[in-house]
């Protein structure tokens, strides 16, 4: 299990460590039409966790500056607007507020409960599924991280149901990943606690 002290630094904290993940897993997808469609997938879902902006100058300009920021710049996609200059990176980029409410599992993130409740908006069903194989292989990483313990494939599934209210179900036959175990070792005395001693006081004749 990582800790918060063991993590990179999120470039733009605002949209979560889930986002960055993903965007970082585009950049390990060979197939330049494949990347490139789960890129437009990815900025579908920047863009639906801030419905209330949509009609700002610029909006998606925005979200595609923001996407290869987070990247840092490592991400090689089609652009429908010009790449933003690396050096760019060292300025804070105006952030698109987040108003999203609290979140009933918090251990999976409101973020990626707003990425499953957009998900029923992509018409595409093989864009589909694979997002939300996608999404389930996170939430099982965050759940064991959370509960230190492992899961069933079945309960994540039944999660996904719950959240979505019925309405995504996960492929058939889908085996997500194998997530190890990490137990956070703890020091067998308190920090600063005294030992205790078996030895009694010598006795002087």
């Amino acid at each position: 299990m990582k800790y918060n002290t063991e993590l990179s630094k999120l470039i733009i904290p605002e949209y979560g460590r889930h986002i960055h993940q993903i965007i970082e897993n585009l950049s390990t997808i060979k197939d330049k039409k494949k990347r490139n469609e789960q890129t437009e997938i990815v900025i579908q879902i920047m863009g639906n966790l801030n419905p209330h902006l949509r009609d700002v100058n610029d909006f998606k300009h925005k979200l595609w500056d923001h996407l290869f920021i987070m990247s840092d710049h490592k991400l090689e996609v089609d652009s429908p607007y010009p790449i933003p200059a690396k050096k760019e990176k060292q300025y804070r980029p105006q952030i698109i507020n987040n108003t999203q409410g609290t979140v009933k599992h918090r251990h999976y993130g409101k973020f990626v409960i707003s990425m499953l409740n957009k998900v029923p908006e992509i018409k595409d069903e093989e864009k589909r599924n694979k997002l939300i194989v996608s999404i389930a292989n996170q939430m099982k990483r965050s759940y064991v991280n959370w509960n230190q313990s492992s899961v069933l494939d079945d309960v994540i599934f039944n999660e996904i149901m719950e959240i979505s209210n019925g309405t995504l179900k996960v492929p058939e036959n889908t085996v997500l990943e194998n997530i190890p175990v990490y137990h956070k070792q703890h020091s067998q005395y308190k920090s600063g606690a005294r030992r205790k001693t078996n030895h009694r006081p010598k006795k002087y004749k």
